[in-house]
């Protein structure tokens, strides 16, 4: 009886209605995880129990995949940190290790099973993402007087926990619509489809640059900076640009757009806001770098400098931290003189400080490869005919705003943060490395 059962049950995950069922709920998960967050952790719970399986039934895949060794390592190094932790922080290990800060990450890979490569699923996905954000911007904030606020140049969050996460979201939903554009040039629906369909990306995209810029968040704007300089080189290598004219033509128009902007007096008033600071950091008066947006983030890093010297390999897994901030007089004399957000400081202000803090030079290692191999995966894939065109310019965009925004801010240990990274990440996923799969099978 039970041999009669193991089969007919690993027959029903290899049914297509069984995909249907999961999706479903991932589905539900991208769209409700900010809008509706009690709502979200359900789908979320329930997508991740029904993936369990998959991890089974695909087990001969993963053996194979890059992604999964990453995985591997990123458990290893965990354990390794919280024991050296409990040689030389013996009062601040905790009993046992936490191997959960980086296991959420690979939330990526069950995301990419359940979407199996399928286009149409992953655009789904990636639409009810960009949905779920706005939506959140309404339900989360009172939305009328935010909007006042904003028309006044003032800074605001629309209620999204605060400025830098809203910043954040509304650079990753520029980059999603961005990508999305390119999906819709090779499907085979009428002109006024099309035309239909890219106006509301045209409004979405609007909609996301007017949020990350009332919402003043500087790494933001130096991340979208960024890859809008690199964009042509990102257009050529995923051939939408085919000439070195081309090329030199969107550099001219890139150049000009910046100089239009840097003549914004709201843009300059935010940039500059601390160039005084700025200016000790480039003479390298770093002994008395004030207590600033800024100055906390050098002062801090600083401080882990040292921790990093004594533990560069291995780190002081996660409560290695907590060490940085108790030992400095700074951040603690900080602490100890303001009141609110200031006061519960916890964290570094950079997701690549605090890897090499609390897991060293092999953590910090592993989890670049999350950056960097989704996008030599998507080339190769393009190049071979199996990735669409438009999931390889995603994937050059995002990865590159992503590196940048988590040098600032620690964006990668954070719920919202590590929502925008699975879904993305399990998108680029689903459509290089499982899509190999399928192709392999066939």
């Amino acid at each position: 009886m039970n041999q009669a059962i193991v089969p007919s049950f690993f027959n029903f995950i290899d049914d297509k209605r069984f995909y249907k069922l999961v999706r479903f709920f991932l589905f539900g998960y991208a769209l409700t995880a900010i809008a509706f967050p009690d709502a979200g952790e359900l789908f979320r719970a329930l997508f991740l129990a029904l993936s369990v399986p998959l991890l089974v039934t695909h087990r001969h895949f993963l053996k194979k995949d890059v992604f999964f060794w990453i995985f591997v390592g990123i458990m290893a190094i965990q354990g390794l940190s919280w024991l050296n932790s409990t040689i030389h922080l013996p009062q601040l290990a905790n009993h046992y290790p936490h191997f959960d800060r980086l296991a959420k990450l690979f939330i990526f890979i069950p995301i990419g099973l359940i979407l199996q490569g399928n286009n149409k699923a992953s655009i789904t996905t990636l639409v009810l993402f960009a949905i779920g954000i706005f939506i959140a911007c309404v339900t989360q904030s009172d939305f009328r007087h935010q909007l006042e606020l904003a028309f006044q140049l003032r800074r605001v969050d629309f209620g999204l926990k605060n400025a830098q996460f809203t910043s954040m979201f509304a650079g990753t939903v520029v980059l999603v619509c961005f990508g999305l554009f390119f999906a819709i040039k090779p499907t085979k629906i009428s002109f006024t489809m099309k035309s239909v369909l890219s106006l509301l990306l045209v409004i979405a995209l609007s909609f996301s640059v007017v949020l990350a810029i009332v919402s003043q968040s500087r790494q933001v704007w130096l991340a979208i900076g960024a890859v809008m300089f690199m964009l042509p080189l990102i257009l050529m290598l995923s051939g939408v640009i085919k000439s070195k004219k081309s090329v030199f033509f969107s550099y001219s128009i890139i150049v000009l757009l910046f100089l239009s902007i840097s003549q914004s007096d709201y843009i300059q008033q935010r940039a500059l806001k601390e160039q005084s600071v700025l200016a000790k950091i480039v003479s390298g008066n770093l002994d008395n770098i004030p207590m600033t947006s800024i100055g906390i983030r050098i002062n801090s890093w600083l401080d882990a400098s040292k921790s990093i010297a004594e533990h560069p390999i291995l780190g002081l897994g996660e409560n290695g931290i907590k060490h940085v901030i108790t030992s400095s007089d700074k951040l603690m004399a900080l602490k100890n003189s303001t009141s609110g957000s200031l006061k519960d400081l916890a964290h570094l202000h950079s997701n690549h400080i605090e890897l090499l803090v609390a897991y060293g030079i092999i953590g910090f290692s592993l989890v670049l490869a999350l950056y960097i191999l989704p996008c030599i995966k998507a080339y190769k894939g393009y190049k071979a005919g199996m990735t669409p065109q438009w999931t390889l310019i995603l994937a050059l965009c995002f990865y590159l705003f992503w590196f940048i925004i988590n040098g600032f801010e620690t964006f990668n240990s954070r719920s919202y943060g590590v929502f925008s990274f699975v879904v993305i990440s399990g998108v680029v996923y689903s459509l290089t490395q499982v899509k190999r799969l399928k192709r392999d099978n066939n």
